[in-house]
């Protein structure tokens, strides 16, 4: 009996050692998470909410164009590894990234239902408006549905589109596009200017860069 039950200790010991060595390996060849810069938590911020439960309010704060870190001697080696990847110049691979998050201001402070314009961080005041929530766009990417949330105002910039903000558990941030109409910017497929929090890093720039 002695013999039998040490046999069995055994078994089970192997048994336990096959099974986490199986988990090692399942997690090593685990695909990593997707931080695409339009799909990361898209589940849980691009719901279809009905427009009255979105209120320009959700994006209070102040943020600042991811453009205005474009210059930063950090970011050398994320135009490298892009250039590399795409089998394109590094200039390029600095302009094609400055296009798509291209938009005339650089920084922006949501306020209730108002928004105010700026040159950059701590910059000079381009426009201050009050905007009201219009409607809502579905956008299909990556096979998952976003939603563009469309606010108008009579100010310098009449017509805006947001998304929620996403990305907490990365880099906080949230996609706009500003125009004349809806129509129009929709119609866009590769601009998402993008804006962050203050407090963000350059490292956090770098992977939104090099993705």
């Amino acid at each position: 009996m002695n013999k039998k039950f040490r046999l069995s200790l055994g078994l089970l010991a192997l048994s336990a050692t096959l099974l986490v060595a199986c988990n090692k390996e399942e997690t090593k060849n685990e695909p990593k998470e997707n931080n695409t810069k339009v799909e990361q938590n898209v589940e849980a911020k691009a719901e279809d909410k009905a427009t009255d439960e979105v209120a320009l309010s959700d994006w209070d704060g102040e943020w600042n164009n991811i453009a205005n870190y474009l210059d930063d001697p950090g970011l050398k080696g994320a135009y490298e590894e892009v250039a590399k990847r795409d089998k394109i110049t590094e200039d390029q691979a600095k302009k094609n990234f400055a296009d798509h998050v291209a938009v005339d201001f650089g920084a922006l402070k949501v306020d209730g239902d108002s928004i105010t314009f700026l040159t950059g961080p701590e910059g000079d005041e381009i426009d201050k408006a009050d905007y009201k929530l219009v409607d809502k766009h579905p956008m299909e990417h990556g096979g998952k549905t976003l939603y563009w949330y469309e606010f108008t105002s009579n100010g310098k910039y009449p017509t805006i589109l947001l998304m929620p903000v996403h990305g907490e558990d990365h880099m906080p941030h949230f996609h706009l596009r500003v125009g004349g109409s809806a129509e129009e910017m929709l119609a866009k497929d590769d601009w998402y200017p993008t804006f962050v929090s203050p407090t963000v890093t350059i490292d956090q720039v770098y992977e939104e860069v090099a993705e």
